[in-house]
């Protein structure tokens, strides 16, 4: 099976780099469920730009990425990685997943386009994502979506998406979520680290844009 990944938030632990280096240089105080707030401002762009390179090669991986990349691979799944960053951050993306031994069979880089059209003509057949906008939209074109649980996605809920906690919990609902939603019969169920399922109405939040 084909699945589109979201590299920000989904392989790269960016998110918390991201703000720390925008409180750091505007002296701002934003948290996690802050992102809408402060990602979309001239101030935040600004200083995005001027960091482009440490906000790009400075972040660790997502814990259990790199495994879990490799165990899907290694049960015949492709993995393009669909990602809003620009073309001309390729080099420095690739060198990031060279560097920390993550291998992925394809990058498209879609500067902030949405992503449906990409997945779409790529026939790509499940989305692990993070961003409200793009979950969602995907969604409700029928593709299924694992949607990594964050603080700035709590309040998504829809039919074909499958909250997932970690990793862990995203192998854990590939086999039943590559057939769609309807063929794993428990539409926004959430699975916890232990692959537990739990009630998928969990608290509230705002969604982002980007990644």
């Amino acid at each position: 099976m084909r699945i589109a990944v979201d590299l920000d938030g989904v392989v790269v632990d960016s998110v918390p780099y991201w703000i720390a280096v925008v409180n750091r240089e505007a002296g701002t105080a934003y948290g996690p469920g802050d992102l809408p707030q402060g990602y979309a401002t001239p101030e935040m762009a600004a200083i995005c730009d001027a960091h482009e390179v440490e906000m790009l090669v400075a972040p660790h991986p997502v814990p259990g990425a790199r495994a879990a990349c490799a165990r899907l691979r290694a049960d015949g799944h492709r993995l393009i990685a669909v990602t809003a960053r620009a073309p001309r951050m390729r080099r420095l993306t690739e060198a990031w997943l060279d560097y920390h031994g993550i291998a992925l069979d394809d990058l498209l880089f879609l500067q902030g386009a949405p992503k449906l059209p990409v997945i779409q003509a790529e026939r790509l057949a499940l989305l692990i994502e993070d961003t409200p906008a793009h979950a969602l939209s995907v969604a409700a074109a029928g593709i299924p979506v694992l949607l990594f649980s964050t603080p700035y996605n709590r309040a998504v809920q829809h039919p074909g998406i499958c909250r997932c906690e970690g990793w862990h919990g995203v192998l854990g609902a590939v086999p039943a979520w590559s057939a769609g939603p309807a063929a794993a019969a428990s539409g926004g169920r959430e699975l916890s680290p232990a692959g537990r399922e739990r009630g998928a109405g969990n608290g509230g939040g705002a969604g982002r844009a980007g990644a």
